[in-house]
């Protein structure tokens, strides 16, 4: 099954849980100066919207940042940024919470370059192995990344090496996660 596939899947399931939870689909703050798509239904009370995730049209590409960097990302994180737009998703693997970072409209995606492209600089000054973050966990200072040179999914504290690989691509670790 492709990434796109397994992230529709894993969208589905976490929208199934929170409807089931709460009786309501996932809701994030809402931002009139920060609209987005995937935005379902009215914002309610306490200021918040419901929000089902959708997809890109066009799907969003890497390739360009990709080049500027003169790199080549592994194979699935097109589709894991570039596939939907949604809010990020709260999921396990291993004992840890964790936040997969999700583009919320295409300035989002814009946005998320950006600092994909200052993380991979800071590895390049710091004389690290390159990679790209894609999830956040419980410790403020705990990333989850991508390994660039072989898509490895690992765990990473700020500024330090990846030290512990949960997935040996980012297939597997959609395979691995739960809600």
């Amino acid at each position: 099954m492709s990434v796109s596939s397994k992230l529709d899947k894993l969208h589905q399931a976490f929208s199934e849980k929170c409807l089931e939870r709460t009786g309501k689909f996932p809701v994030i703050e809402h931002d009139t100066a920060w609209p987005s798509p995937c935005e379902h239904g009215e914002v309610d009370e306490q200021g918040l919207i419901q929000w089902r995730a959708v997809a890109q049209q066009p799907a969003g590409s890497l390739d360009d940042l990709a080049s500027a960097l003169e790199l080549r990302f592994p194979e699935g994180l097109n589709a894991l940024f570039g596939h939907l737009y949604a809010g990020n998703v709260l999921l396990n693997i291993n004992d840890h919470h964790i936040e997969l970072l999700q583009a919320w409209n295409e300035d989002d995606f814009s946005r998320l370059q950006q600092n994909i492209t200052g993380h991979v600089l800071m590895k390049r000054k710091l004389k690290q192995p390159e990679t790209v973050f894609i999830g956040l966990t419980e410790q403020d200072d705990l990333l989850i990344t991508v390994l660039v040179e072989n898509g490895q999914v690992c765990l990473e504290y700020v500024g330090k090496k990846p030290h512990h690989v949960l997935a040996n691509s980012i297939s597997e670790f959609l395979d691995m996660v739960t809600v």
